[in-house]
């Protein structure tokens, strides 16, 4: 399963779109499917894409090169507010499931899957069709790693830590303008506030702040989390940052900062877990924010709003993506197919070992851990090794099969689980990976497999697969026979 995932981000518009794509990469990477990540960023970008399979490419102007990476994508995921309807378009041609993240209803979209998690995306109206698919609501809200298993908050009789995070610039100068007001009227509350890699405020926080004041510049998310749960009150801007709050069950205050937030925002307030809809250049907006601080002075309202906060929002969202693309991949069929990687190793060692794979193998020694591991990571370094793992959509354990392509000829090898020998689907199993060789391997004009003649099963498993009994021959001092299946023309 090849996934491609395409989304920008930069400090001035923000990294919203490169954290809810990063939240699907983890919920792939989760089941050991590792996707290409293109990213139209900047230098800020790279924080949030340590350890990932990413690449930093203006995709926007350079189409052409992005489409030729992404050739042969099982599922392309498009996270934008930049890219044009034609774009899209274009997406849709070129793979089986196309996936378009959106948050209001920005486009027509093409036929393909339409994710947005945010807050009552049921109600904005998106167009049903044949060909589409809608993933619509909180169900479905991408959070990161580190949101996904979160416990309950302790909660105090009143307001003791306040934590402030206005995006990654601050594009609205809020920090500095919001800690003046805390730190006029609340000198004995800790104010714990974020500072994004985009600030260029900070001479003005550090005017602002007073003795509890905490700055943090740019937390790693598990920091984050951690600031959050020990926050008996956050106030933020009207994005992504509240569905994190609201996982977390933090009792909340947003201001909106731009326009693309407001159906957000109106979303969290109809469910009560914002009790006011703010906006940065609002009249008044400091004793309004007062006023908000001290209707959540009692224990009460903070509970409340924790409690309809992590109701909505339960930390699944991407999982949940992830396993509807699975699903939607595997079809009928019931199974899907990724790639070998290095976590594999033990996995695949104790398969190939097993006594009857090795008796109906044609080098039939075990495999000695030292040794398999030099000829496992051989295999995976090996370009002209094509080598898959199939797994049910419930990631059960099918069995692997690999190609060693030598020119125009690929050579085949499976090797199917105990749980699964002799079962109707295997035969389906071997068909789809012969032919995703061919698709994958253009080269390839044709696919051997070497079996012997008393191992009557894989013979069979290979004849129902569409191969067919093209010759005898020595291999290892054994008979074999060739089963042989051609490119289809």
């Amino acid at each position: 399963m090849k996934v491609s995932i395409i989304t920008e981000g930069y400090d001035k518009t923000g990294y919203g779109h490169i954290t809810r794509c990063l939240a699907l990469y983890q919920a792939f990477e989760l089941r050991n499917i590792i996707p290409a990540f293109y990213v139209n960023g900047d230098e800020g970008s790279l924080s949030f894409l340590a350890d990932t399979n990413h690449e930093i490419i203006n995709w926007l102007e350079n189409q052409d090169t992005l489409f030729r990476k992404i050739i042969n994508s099982d599922v392309v995921i498009v996270d934008s507010y930049l890219a044009p309807k034609e774009f899209y378009n274009r997406i849709s041609l070129v793979t089986p499931t196309p996936v378009f993240i959106d948050d209001f209803v920005r486009l027509e979209f093409p036929n393909g899957i339409i994710i947005n998690g945010l807050i009552n995306a049921e109600t904005l109206g998106y167009f049903p069709k044949s060909e589409r698919t809608l993933l619509l609501g909180t169900k479905y809200a991408s959070l990161r790693k580190e949101f996904w298993e979160v416990g309950e908050r302790p909660f105090r009789l009143d307001i003791q830590n306040i934590l402030l995070t206005f995006g990654g610039q601050d594009i609205e100068n809020l920090t500095p303008r919001v800690l003046r007001m805390l730190s006029r009227n609340f000198p004995n509350m800790r104010k714990r506030v974020i500072v994004g890699g985009g600030f260029i405020n900070e001479d003005q926080i550090e005017q602002a702040k007073d003795v509890n004041t905490e700055i943090y510049k740019a937390p790693l998310p598990q920091e984050l989390v951690k600031l959050m749960h020990d926050s008996d009150l956050a106030l933020t801007t009207g994005g992504q940052t509240i569905v994190e709050l609201a996982r977390v069950g933090v009792p909340t205050i947003a201001i909106c900062v731009a326009k693309n937030q407001i159906l957000n925002m109106n979303g969290w307030v109809k469910e009560k877990f914002l009790q006011a809809e703010l906006t940065h250049n609002q009249p008044n907006l400091e004793n309004r924010l007062l006023l908000l601080i001290n209707s959540f002075r009692k224990k009460q309202p903070r509970e409340l709003a924790a409690k309809i906060g992590r109701q909505k929002v339960d930390g699944s969202g991407a999982k949940r993506v992830v396993q509807h693309l699975i699903e939607k991949y595997a079809g009928k069929s019931g199974f899907y197919f990724r790639k070998t990687i290095n976590r594999d190793s033990a996995l695949l060692f104790n398969l190939i070992n097993d006594k009857l794979v090795r008796a109906t193998s044609i080098y039939e020694m075990p495999l000695k851990w030292g040794d398999y591991l030099d000829w496992f990571s051989g295999k995976l370094m090996d370009d002209d090794c094509y080598f898959l793992l199939a797994f049910t959509t419930s990631d059960q354990f099918i069995g692997q099969i690999r190609f060693d392509i030598k020119g125009y000829y690929a050579e085949i090898n499976t090797s199917i689980h105990q749980d699964w020998r002799g079962k109707g689907n295997t035969k389906l199993v071997v068909f789809n990976a012969s032919y995703k060789c061919f698709y994958e391997k253009p080269n390839v004009g044709y696919i051997h497999a070497f079996v012997k003649p008393q191992d009557s099963q894989s013979l069979a498993l290979f004849t129902q697969a569409g191969y067919v009994l093209a010759e005898r021959t020595t291999i290892n001092n054994q008979e074999v026979i060739v089963c042989k299946l051609q490119r289809p023309r």
